[in-house]
């Protein structure tokens, strides 16, 4: 298990390297508010982890004693738990907080760093929600014995990035550069969830046979 989760990081850095890569093409304003927005988003992605994880862990224990009734009640639970986070709290707090964070970071007095940071931030608000869907998604399909369908959502990041590296940000710059990261979680989660469906039904049905 832990090979095909080392893999998948190792093809969703790629896409990172990419964008990290072009932004640096744009200057020294926008590389150091991409480290610093980075940084903010990370600190906002911790809560889902802690929940993706104890989703696929309760899903992997579920699956061992063969109650797949609790699977489907725990990823539920675990979804609404994240997506209503999301939504109700982190989204708006990103958005209307956007300055307040980046000053976190950097002086007052770097105004133009501090405009890209809010950019990057309140654009980021919009999108929390998909990210609290895809890490519970993902995990619990690696959970569940299914590794090799996980790493696929590894790769559409990777794809989502590298076009819009390559693609968008000559032409958008930042602009394309905030992009980047809602652009990745959307294919992900269109890829995970119904992949999960179709994981949690295939193991549903050896139980019958």
């Amino acid at each position: 298990m832990g090979v095909p989760m080392g893999l998948q990081f190792s093809i969703t850095a790629i896409g990172s390297i990419v964008i990290q890569t072009a932004n640096n093409r744009l200057g020294s304003v926008y590389v150091s508010a991409f480290t610093s927005a980075n940084r903010i988003k990370q600190l906002g992605i911790s809560p889902f982890d802690a929940v993706a994880s104890a989703v696929s862990t309760y899903a992997g224990q579920n699956y061992g004693a063969q109650d797949f009734a609790r699977i489907k009640k725990g990823l539920r639970q675990g979804l609404l738990l994240s997506f209503g986070f999301a939504v109700f709290f982190l989204c708006p707090m990103l958005v209307i907080f956007a300055r307040p964070l980046s000053l976190l970071f950097i002086p007052a007095t770097e105004t133009a760093v501090l405009d890209a940071i809010e950019y990057f931030i309140r654009l980021a608000g919009y999108f929390f929600w998909l990210i609290s869907l895809l890490q519970t998604l993902r995990l619990t399909i690696q959970d569940l014995g299914f590794s090799h369908l996980a790493i696929f959502s590894g790769v559409f990041e990777m794809i989502a990035r590298c076009l819009v590296g390559f693609g968008l940000v000559p032409k958008f710059g930042f602009n394309a550069i905030c992009f980047a990261d809602p652009s990745a979680w959307l294919v992900a989660v269109l890829w995970c969830a119904p992949v999960l469906t179709y994981c949690v039904r295939k193991i549903s049905r050896k139980r019958i046979q």
